[in-house]
Formats: C-alpha cells, sequence, structure tokens
C-alpha cells in the first residue's frame, strides 16, 4: 500500500502542467522573464482577490518581511513584537534589517501571538509588531490594531500561510501597515519555486517598497537609496496566475479534510486541536495536532505508512541564532512546550478522503 505523505506537489503539477506549460511556451518565445505582463497581471489579480489596493511581487517571502521593514523605516537598535513560535524568517527578518526582535509568548488554544502579553514588553524603544497568522489560523487583528495604536507602533502581517483566510469576513493581509506573502511551492498558494509578495492599502509604502526591491531604483541608473535585487520572475508568476483562480475551492477542500480529521480524533488519547477564534476562518495550512507522546505517535504513523512533520521543533527564543541579538526572554512557556508537541497531520487538497481516513486509523491504533 502507498504511503500517505504529509504533502504531495506531484498532484497540484499533474493538474496544472497543461495551462502552466502554455504560459511557460509564450514567456520562451517573447523571452521575458523579469517583469511583464504575467507579473503585472498576477499582482493585479492578487490585489483584487484579497481586495487590497495594490500588491508588490518579490523573490520570497522572507525578503518581503526585510522589505516590508525598510519600508517602514526600521533603524539599527529599534525594537519589534514577535511571537516566539514560528517560522525563523520573522524574527530573522529584524536581525538582519539591524532591529532587535522582542519575543513574546503565544496562546495554547492557537499558537498564535499572546496579544495579552504584548504591553510587558513594549519599551521606548519598540516601533511595531509583526503578528504572524499561523498554520493558516489569522490572530486577532482587532486586538492587534488596537494595541499597536495605543502604543503607536505599526503592524505587519505575515500571511505567508495563510493565503485566503479572513478575519470578520475580510482577507487577512489587509489590516496592518503592510502584508507580507511567500509562495513557497508547498503554500496554499505556492509556484514552482521561490516567490513573494507584498500588500497594502497604502500606496505610498507600496511604490517605496516597489523602489526598495529593485536596487532603490528612480529611473535607470539613478537611485534614492539602497535596496535589493527581489523581483517576482515571470515563470513564477505564471504558475500562480494559473493557480489563483482555484485558490478558494482548495482552501475548501482543506477544511474539509480538517473537519473529518477532528470528527474521528477529538477525545482520542491526549490529541488537542487547535482553535479558530469565532471571527477567524482558517485556511489550514497545516492540520496541527498537540501531545505528550509526539515522537512516539510520529514514529508510529511512519511505521504505518503515514508522513508527518514537526512545525516547528524549537521556539525561536530557544533559538542559537537568536542568543545574542535578540532582547531577553521571559515567561514563554507555551512556546517552549509547543515545539515539543506539536506535530502536523498530512494536509493538501489533492488529499482522498480514502487517505484521511488512513491516517485517523493508524491514529487510533496508537491510543
Amino acid at each position: 500500500m502507498n504511503r500517505v505523505p504529509v504533502f504531495d506537489l506531484k498532484r497540484a503539477i499533474e493538474t496544472l502542467a497543461e495551462p502552466v506549460e502554455g504560459r511557460w511556451r509564450s514567456l520562451l518565445g517573447d523571452g521575458a522573464f523579469v517583469g511583464g505582463e504575467e507579473v503585472d497581471r498576477f499582482e493585479r489579480s492578487f490585489a483584487s482577490f484579497l481586495d487590497s489596493a495594490g500588491c508588490v511581487g518579490v523573490a520570497n517571502g522572507t525578503d518581503a518581511l526585510m522589505l516590508a521593514l525598510r519600508a517602514l523605516d526600521l533603524r539599527p537598535g529599534d525594537e519589534v513584537i514577535v511571537p516566539s513560535f514560528t517560522f525563523i524568517a520573522t524574527a530573522a527578518a529584524v536581525v538582519l534589517v539591524g532591529g532587535t526582535p522582542v519575543f513574546v509568548d503565544v496562546e495554547p488554544a492557537t499558537l498564535n501571538i499572546d496579544l495579552e502579553k504584548i504591553p510587558d514588553r513594549v519599551t521606548d524603544r519598540t516601533v511595531g509588531m509583526i503578528g504572524v497568522h499561523l498554520y493558516g489560523r489569522p490572530f486577532d487583528v482587532d486586538q492587534a490594531l488596537e494595541l499597536c495604536s495605543h502604543r503607536g507602533l505599526w503592524l505587519v502581517e505575515d500571511a505567508a500561510q495563510a493565503h485566503g483566510a479572513t478575519w470578520n469576513g475580510k482577507r487577512v493581509g489587509n489590516f496592518g501597515s503592510l502584508g507580507t506573502w511567500s509562495f513557497y511551492p508547498s503554500k496554499n498558494l505556492g509556484c514552482f519555486g521561490d516567490g513573494g509578495a507584498l500588500t497594502s492599502n497604502d500606496a505610498d509604502l507600496l511604490d517605496r517598497v516597489r523602489r526598495l526591491a529593485n536596487h532603490g531604483r528612480l529611473e535607470h541608473y539613478r537611485h534614492s537609496e539602497p535596496g535589493l535585487n527581489s523581483r517576482l520572475d515571470a515563470l513564477q508568476a505564471a504558475v500562480l496566475n494559473c493557480r489563483l483562480p482555484s485558490l478558494d475551492e482548495r482552501n475548501g477542500r482543506r477544511r474539509q479534510i480538517s473537519r473529518m480529521y477532528r470528527e474521528a480524533l477529538v477525545g482520542v488519547g491526549d490529541l488537542r486541536f487547535l482553535t479558530d477564534p469565532a471571527p477567524a476562518q482558517s485556511v489550514y495550512h497545516q492540520e496541527t495536532v498537540l501531545t505528550g507522546r509526539r515522537d512516539e505517535l510520529r514514529q508510529h504513523l511512519d511505521e504505518q505508512g503515514v508522513g508527518t512533520a514537526v512545525h516547528y521543533p524549537l521556539a525561536l527564543h530557544l533559538q542559537p541564532a537568536f542568543a545574542t541579538s535578540a532582547r531577553p526572554n521571559e515567561n514563554l512557556d507555551v512556546a517552549a512546550a509547543a515545539g515539543e508537541e506539536v506535530l502536523c497531520l498530512p494536509m493538501f487538497p489533492e488529499l482522498t478522503d480514502g487517505e484521511v481516513e488512513r491516517v485517523c486509523l493508524a491514529a487510533q491504533s496508537f491510543f
């Protein structure tokens, strides 16, 4: 019997091969690989999908974060609030631009940043916060915006895992000063290589992002400030143009798969599922459970032919990379425990009902 993979890009590629090949042949014929109509079309389409004023395509999600911080004038020594449980790029971007990450613990129920704990971490050097819509589950952007407004901070939404997710019916990536996106192949909206974007309702910020992503260029060989070389290439934009129209449908399938998991596994052993706050509609980039027997369960599932992943095994405040660049940490127990307990089950739209049932039976047999 074939294994149930935790993620299988090949199945998505099969459905896209013909339309992508057509677009790529056209690009090969035109010799247009940087910028051009495919990139322009995607930026317009993605902004429209999000109901955002604009979008700038860039090379990857990490660049998107760095460009957001540059556009917001982050200065050396400035402090930025970040959750301690997320992918390293969220905090690394702060360090790479010269700032200091200030780690905050996460909520037990969602593993999103615990907004109640932010005020104690704010100092006169704090300039903003990066909130992460972890696993495709929106954090409370209303509370975050209220907090930032009260403290005079900006908000960046790291939406790299949340393409199409909503808060109170509004797509995320539209609430803060800037939303940052990754189109890595495993994302809900992924290309066949690297890609990223920034979105905003602030036209001036987007104009600055676009300049910064193109060496700070004002016109040919005239530059207003040092920038990056970070552009979404046309081949990847073509893939995204093929995938965007079906994103809501594929996210709907993810929600269906999540319901199947919960119906079968809630109350089984010590498995705990993350919860969705009432105003949030998750897009289930990952289906993540927590268990005190994570490593044993993972080994058992592997022996039963079920693939899993651990996102993420080590909270950021425990990473050697930030030993000297972050402000000293405190009260981050939930994030630390999550690194020892999280397990991501197979989750992608092409997963069959039969495969989901196999995963559930395998987990039940362990407990």
